[in-house]
């Protein structure tokens, strides 16, 4: 009798125990703010070894009160989920729903508004066991001002017979509104084939950015080359063949090896390589080769075997060698081009940079065709190189031309070099330029400033162009200080992990990037990549007259 009353006491407290754990996990599955309200459901009561678990996050927001999709737009950040304490999840994936569109002082964004449900896809580390779910959701929510949140929600889920729960059918709901991607129209900004078209015509503009300019004026001699030889057509056209393939071969290499630094755990950007000392020495001395040899001129002292090599792939009088010749000239081309960040290329890799493995070869590879258009119509029409001025004397004094190029672009990247060697930083101390901070940023925000922030680069030439075209422009100063604008510089000429998770925050994975802060816009208005005097100007005074 007195066993059976102890048992019965300790089931009892047991029981208490469950219920008051029970009742704090449901508490904590909740958050309620003065705007919005963000719940943590599940598609089941129980797990069991059969199961497709699903979980959601479900905001509810107040009238004209919006939260950002996973490709913001020209504003705000997505919602991210944390599940680090989290007990018995291996991987999670968040589905989602297809957006509305949003535009604030001209800016186009993409996001959710009233109440929507963001799907969780769970992978289990053991279907046998329970699931403690611990998330902290960093997420942004705006109207005419931004309030940032971050949640902590907490889900406890048995071992049991897998029972629905009430939230099943609204999550299978919205999972079935995130198969939109599959039927959007081809210039649908919601659509993938939206991105692959953007990342197309920014591989075409890179052909006329200044970081290809050297290199295409070597492939420009090439073709002079073959019609003063006389060569025919389908030499020509083998040739061109030859150079399309060394720049889509090139992107490929570039893609494979961003997937696997990125499985990693590193941020990279477009033209992270042009960030390491080895790579610039690398590309210094290729520059210097190639300028030496369209002068004639070969005096460098090395091993035979690799002289050999050498003069076998960069000598444009070998016939034997011109298919190599050309597919070097291709991935060099490649090489050089991602120092630039031409219109759509930054929001291409962004793109690229958040989507699924597949999605990355899927970008880089119409990156790679739209740098290849040029040689792709060539090759197809061989006669368009009729119209070129006829081989002459001139060729010679065009050589010496081009040698004098690629020796300029060794000298900037030599310049670059030494910046990271010595670490030597002076830009951000002129002009009144602040060093780049995020808690700093905020500060000027909360003290109603506007704050202009540029990330750069040495080794950016669109960034360098930005400067001495429109912010070292005597009337974008004078705005500066007509508006008392704090301006900040971040400098990516070395890594650094905290400016490449702030531009990441934009969906960009590339340089430059220039963001425009307010009372009025405290998640920052992006600004394109190259930029234009009146673009900026005007955005000052549309947020000065909000």
């Amino acid at each position: 009798m007195f066993l059976r009353l102890i048992r019965n006491t300790l089931l009892f407290l047991l029981f208490i125990i469950s219920f008051s754990f029970n009742s704090v996990a449901q508490k904590n599955s909740e958050k309620i703010h003065e705007h919005v309200s963000l719940e943590l459901i599940s598609s089941v009561n129980s797990i069991h070894k059969e199961n497709n678990l699903h979980l959601g996050l479900y905001f509810k927001l107040d009238p004209g009160w919006k939260i950002y999709w996973k490709y913001p737009g020209k504003a705000g950040y997505p919602p991210s989920i944390d599940w680090s304490k989290s007990e018995n999840i291996k991987d999670l994936e968040i589905i989602w729903p297809e957006p509305e569109k949003f535009e604030i002082l001209g800016m186009k964004s993409f996001g959710y508004s009233k109440e929507v449900i963001l799907p969780i896809k769970l992978i289990l580390e053991n279907n046998n066991e329970k699931l403690l779910i611990n998330f902290d959701v960093d997420y942004l929510t705006c109207k005419k001002i931004c309030i940032p949140f971050n949640d902590n929600l907490m889900l406890n889920i048995p071992t049991g017979d897998g029972e629905i729960s009430k939230y099943s059918k609204i999550i299978d709901e919205y999972i079935d509104k995130s198969n939109y991607s599959n039927y959007s129209s081809f210039l649908n900004p919601d659509s993938i084939l939206f991105f692959l078209f953007i990342a197309f015509i920014g591989g075409i503009i890179l052909n006329f950015m200044p970081c290809v300019f050297p290199v295409l004026s070597l492939k420009i001699y090439n073709v002079l080359s073959q019609q003063q030889k006389k060569i025919n057509n389908k030499t020509i056209k083998r040739n061109f063949l030859a150079t399309i393939l060394g720049i889509i071969f090139s992107f490929f290499v570039l893609s494979v090896l961003i997937v696997f630094l990125k499985s990693l755990g590193y941020s990279l950007g477009w033209g992270f390589q042009f960030q390491s000392p080895f790579f610039l020495s690398f590309m210094i001395l290729i520059l210097i080769l190639f300028s030496l040899n369209l002068i004639d001129i070969f005096y460098i002292d090395i091993p035979i075997i690799f002289k050999k090599f050498i003069n076998r792939v960069i000598n444009f009088n070998k016939k034997s060698s011109e298919f190599f010749q050309n597919f070097f000239l291709g991935s060099f081309i490649t090489i050089l081009s991602t120092p630039c960040s031409a219109p759509f290329i930054g929001t291409a890799i962004g793109f690229a940079f958040v989507s699924p493995n597949q999605t990355i070869f899927l970008i880089f590879f119409c990156i790679s065709l739209g740098l290849s258009t040029p040689y792709i119509i060539l090759a197809i029409k061989p006669q368009i190189l009729s119209f070129l001025p006829k081989p002459g004397l001139w060729m010679k004094k065009f050589k010496y031309f081009l040698s004098l190029l690629l020796i300029l672009t060794a000298i900037w990247l030599f310049s670059v070099l030494l910046i990271q060697i010595n670490a030597i930083n002076n830009d951000s101390k002129n002009n009144n330029w602040i060093d780049f901070n995020t808690i700093k940023i905020d500060e000027l925000i909360n003290e109603n400033n506007i704050v202009f922030v540029d990330i750069t680069a040495d080794w950016c030439l669109t960034c360098f162009f930005n400067k001495k075209t429109v912010l070292d422009r005597k009337k974008v100063k004078n705005i500066f200080e007509k508006y008392n604008v704090k301006k900040i510089r971040g400098n990516l000429t070395k890594p650094n992990k905290e400016i490449n998770e702030y531009i990441n925050s934009f969906g960009r994975f590339g340089i430059p990037v220039n963001v425009i802060y307010s009372s009025s816009a405290p998640q920052g208005i992006l600004l394109s990549e190259v930029l234009t005097v009146q673009n900026l100007l005007s955005t000052f005074e549309s947020i000065k007259n909000d």
